[in-house]
């Protein structure tokens, strides 16, 4: 039998190798105290003179306490898991406050005098009340040992405990949390699931995170079985909804075991982790710092394009990215400035303006820095967790990877997308990462020949890059040059969605083409499916074309004359005019802010007086709704004014004048 003594010596062993955060005082020194009180009560038990049998059922009670937490020792002393801290602490708080409640009764009933036996009054209620306090703590015990069991030795049914009956969700967790800390491969698989489905909810994901659920979760992870990680991987992205549990989640190291993940797991894993590592830069910015400081920017690259080349030969017109990195490196050592097509390769994009060549400077092999900067990648993560096994990638079978289910596949690309993304939003300094590697040619290659939510997730990555670009001139010069086989498959893919594509497609890409308009030269054959779009049925869509070609008529674009005379040229005048005719009035604003713009720029074009854009000018500008807006109302009457200037003179010279055609 273990005695006081022993028991208080497992103490730390009891806690010590338990999960979760201590909060309050150390759970070994609750522990220690209450096992001095158990031999309390039995000592003051011998020595009662009044309610004898009450007493020795006290002590019954406090005899199989006692028990109960020598049991929990033994488990600790045998078990390296050790006892799952959270709820352990918390039953240990109540059982030690029942103790402190049964000792006080007890000593009540010892020898007194007269006198203290008539201020001190003790009546069966009193015991009645101390058995129950007993009773729960028994019970709260017995099922922190049945939690605490795995295998065989674990109980179907639990139950609730007495110290969670008003919270039946804090059991469950409890419980689920608990499975995964000391349960085997299979129950900590099931036990994540859970987790996962709990922490769909935000209160629940709360209580998950806060009774110490993150680092169970990233153990199984790091060490568990496939299925285990990807359930553990599931659980986290869950719980990443969320920026106070992101940063307690940082602060845990999720950040590293996830990296380690995308360098060495299987592919379903991967796609969870991916997934997590999206919810992480959605709700922290500091998370997106963190995750392309450790290399993260790489290793999604890596998983989106790494088998990128094979997919791509379904069309033989398809660019292979590595034929485009090596032909353009062997037209620089040429000495040529745009890129060469060779024959059977179609590299699509905007023409290059041969007034202002730039050129173009491809860094060293793009492919082979990739595979290298990945070994260099696993080789820190290794350093960071020393305990780990060292891999490289060639510890996952190519084999295996290639004989994946295609829809696991997809899976993958779609969510290696959608971290890439998350990571490039509002971060110039990630963008240009991004850009620094091949990604922008897997995007055009996956936008091209990948449909559903591997072509959304590219395409609202290109969307964030453009963004980006548009703010940063350094990146839009090194990223978007004319010239640049990357950026000339990128604007291919987005204006032939822009031309044939869903509008939840359709709007990105536009947003993303408006970014880069003041990196086409004139005239920009890009702004012929633009102009189209302003027919487009979806008014969300027409509204962003008249925004987009705003970005390319505005006079913050060096160009804006001759490209307000290319979008007159593709009807633009017509189009916009008929868009003012739309109920919507965030289309309406658009149309006329667009027509506004190209009546100021090109004021004599007969575009503009054949669209009868001066009529349409002056009824708008009778539209209550311009009261409200007085810079658009200032706007509109500034055209209207040089739009009477120019075509008036232009009508009384008309016989002498020809029309203008750009």
């Amino acid at each position: 039998m273990i005695d006081g003594c022993c028991i208080a010596s497992s103490a730390v062993l009891l806690f010590g190798c338990g999960i979760g955060r201590r909060l309050g005082p150390r759970v070994e020194d609750i522990l220690g105290s209450q096992i001095k009180m158990a031999e309390s009560i039995r000592q003051a038990a011998k020595e009662v003179e009044s309610f004898k049998q009450d007493c020795l059922d006290l002590e019954k009670k406090v005899d199989r306490l006692a028990s109960l937490l020598k049991k929990a020792a033994r488990f600790s002393i045998t078990n390296p898991a050790g006892l799952y801290e959270s709820p352990t602490r918390k039953i240990a708080m109540e059982v030690e406050k029942t103790l402190e409640r049964a000792l006080g009764l007890v000593k009540k009933c010892r020898r007194s005098g007269m006198l203290k036996r008539v201020i001190t009054i003790t009546n069966v209620s009193d015991f009645r009340k101390v058995n129950q306090y007993l009773d729960n703590s028994i019970a709260d015990a017995q099922w922190l040992l049945n939690i605490s069991a795995s295998g065989e030795d674990r109980p179907v049914f639990m139950g609730l405990p007495p110290i969670a009956s008003t919270e039946p969700v804090l059991s469950m967790v409890w419980e689920y949390i608990s499975i995964v800390h000391v349960g085997n491969a299979e129950e900590k698989a099931i036990g994540a699931s859970n987790l996962a489905d709990l922490a769909k909810d935000g209160r629940n994901g709360n209580i998950i995170f806060d009774q110490g659920g993150v680092q169970p979760l990233l153990r199984l992870l790091r060490e568990g079985t496939p299925e285990g990680q990807e359930e553990a991987a599931k659980a986290l992205g869950w719980l990443a909804a969320d920026k106070r549990r992101v940063l307690g989640m940082r602060q845990e190291g999720s950040i590293i075991v996830f990296l380690q993940i995308l360098v060495r797991g299987s592919m379903k894993v991967q796609a969870m982790v991916c997934r997590a590592i999206s919810q992480f830069c959605e709700h922290d910015e500091e998370a997106q710092v963190e995750i392309a400081g450790a290399g993260g920017i790489r290793l999604l690259v890596f998983l989106l394009g790494h088998d990128i080349n094979e997919d791509s030969s379904k069309s033989k017109k398809a660019v292979s990215i590595h034929t485009v990195v090596k032909s353009t490196m062997t037209n620089q050592k040429d000495g040529s400035v745009t890129h060469r097509e060779q024959p059977g390769e179609e590299v699509p994009g905007p023409e290059s303006n041969s007034s202002s060549p730039s050129r173009i400077t491809p860094k060293p092999n793009v492919v082979q820095n990739d595979f290298k900067s990945m070994s260099a990648t696993r080789t820190n993560l290794d350093n960071g967790r020393p305990s780990l096994q060292s891999s490289s990638l060639r510890t996952i079978s190519q084999n295996s990877r290639d004989n994946e289910d295609p829809k696991t596949k997809a899976a993958l690309k779609a969510e290696a997308a959608r971290a890439l993304w998350k990571l490039a939003r509002n971060n110039v300094k990630n963008s240009k990462s991004i850009t620094d590697t091949r990604a922008l040619l897997c995007f055009a290659k996956l936008i091209q020949f990948d449909k559903d939510e591997v072509q959304y997730n590219c395409v609202m990555a290109v969307m964030e890059i453009a963004g980006a670009a548009e703010q940063d001139a350094e990146l839009r010069r090194a990223a978007f040059k004319t010239n640049s086989p990357a950026a000339k498959a990128v604007v291919e893919q987005l204006l032939r969605v822009i031309e044939k594509g869903e509008p939840e497609l359709q709007r990105p890409c536009l947003t993303a083409m408006g970014s880069l308009a003041r990196v086409f030269p004139a005239p920009a054959r890009v702004i012929a499916p633009i102009t189209q779009a302003l027919l487009s049925w979806d008014v969300g869509v027409a509204a962003e074309a008249a925004d987009t070609l705003y970005k390319f008529a505005n006079k913050n674009n060096y160009l804006h004359v001759e490209h307000s005379k290319t979008i007159l040229e593709s009807n633009g005048a017509s189009h916009l005019v008929a868009l003012l005719n739309y109920p919507e009035l965030y289309t309406q604003t658009r149309a006329l802010k667009l027509l506004c713009c190209l009546s100021l720029n090109v004021p004599d074009s007969d575009f503009l007086a054949q669209a009868h854009v001066l009529k349409a000018l002056e009824i708008a500008n009778r539209l209550v709704v311009l009261n409200q807006n007085l810079e658009l109302k200032n706007y509109v009457l500034d055209a209207i004014a040089k739009l009477e200037l120019y075509q008036s003179s232009s009508h009384s010279n008309s016989s002498s004048k020809p029309n203008y055609i750009p």
